[in-house]
């Protein structure tokens, strides 16, 4: 097998359904449109009031929304969404497309340290493809999916170092802020670093990344 099979077959991997491998959902994020986030908590009960296993499907929701990251143990993000207060719908997709969207009825207490979070009022802006070397990763994807989450929490970003990269990615992106991302992005231990910034992910995601290649 070729480095560039084995890394495309490596990526694959990380699209696997993660609450079938997750032993526990550690934290709940939810990330706000100025860079700000908050912990709902953790467990599979509290996950499961963001995203009932039951709820009714709904029409397409409309209005401004949040978004809520759920985490494994590694912090390896699950599937991301969108929630809609005004209209209590969430939608669940590893794009952040529109799919998946169900009523949810009854939201944890916690959801109440989300009221100084400002709300998204456009379509999320993602990663369209991800790349070292000239060979691309899997998009989206539990790791590509991570880099979208760390440079959403931009309130965390502080001055990257001012070592040289040896792990760096080229990155192209869709929505309505894709020409303000960056195009190229430098994996470190502690977070993926752009434009003088670095945004912290768990160091475990960072080494899975570093793993596929």
């Amino acid at each position: 097998m070729t480095w560039r099979c084995f890394l495309a077959a490596a990526a694959i991997v990380l699209l696997l359904p993660a609450s079938a491998s997750a032993k526990q959902v550690t934290k709940v994020l939810v990330i706000g449109a100025d860079g700000r986030s908050v912990n709902l908590g953790s467990g599979w009960l509290l996950y499961g009031q963001i995203r009932p296993p039951n709820g009714t499907a709904t029409a397409a929701p409309s209005g401004s929304y949040l978004l809520p990251y759920p985490l494994m143990e590694s912090g390896l993000p699950m599937e991301p969404g969108r929630y809609y207060p005004a209209s209590h719908v969430g939608c669940w997709s590893w794009s952040l497309a529109l799919d998946g969207c169900i009523s949810v009825e009854r939201l944890p207490s916690t959801w109440s340290r989300t009221r100084g979070l400002r709300s998204f009022s456009v379509e999320p802006t993602t990663l369209r493809t991800l790349s070292h070397a000239g060979a691309r990763y899997t998009v989206p994807s539990n790791g590509s999916v991570a880099i979208d989450l760390a440079l959403l929490r931009a309130r965390l970003a502080r001055p990257a170092p001012r070592a040289g990269c040896t792990w760096s990615f080229d990155a192209e992106w869709q929505g309505p802020a894709a020409s303000t991302r960056p195009r190229s992005l430098c994996l470190r231990i502690h977070g993926v670093s752009a434009g003088g910034g670095l945004y912290p992910m768990s160091p475990s995601v960072t080494q899975m990344l570093h793993t596929v290649g």
